[in-house]
């Protein structure tokens, strides 16, 4: 089955893009798509689902901090000097092209 990656772009901007403002390639998640982090995975579960991509290795914490309780400072202060990667669209098209995630 091969991507369009259009018809990706389009659905990203209909149902995930504030305001409706057109999805591009180059956007980062943590930069355009304003969700916490519960949100965020059901919309990369729902992408990767949509466009059958396996993503056994993919892993959330590499690229976003995980929400904290006010009591777990410690876990906090764990996590805020760690270094993220960045995540953005075309990461979710060209794993789509290639039916599994191709980054981790």
């Amino acid at each position: 089955m091969a991507i369009d990656e259009n018809e990706i772009l389009a659905y990203i901007t209909e149902n995930y893009s504030d305001r409706k403002k057109p999805a591009s390639k180059d956007w980062t998640f943590r930069e355009h798509f304003y969700f916490v982090p519960e949100e965020l995975e059901e919309m990369l579960l729902d992408l990767f689902t949509r466009y059958h991509i396996k993503y056994d290795n993919f892993n959330i914490d590499d690229y976003f901090m995980p929400e904290f309780a006010w009591w777990q400072f410690k876990l906090r202060k764990e996590w805020r000097d760690r270094k993220f990667k960045p995540l953005t669209v075309d990461m979710i098209i060209e794993s789509a092209r290639a039916g599994r995630w191709l980054y981790d």
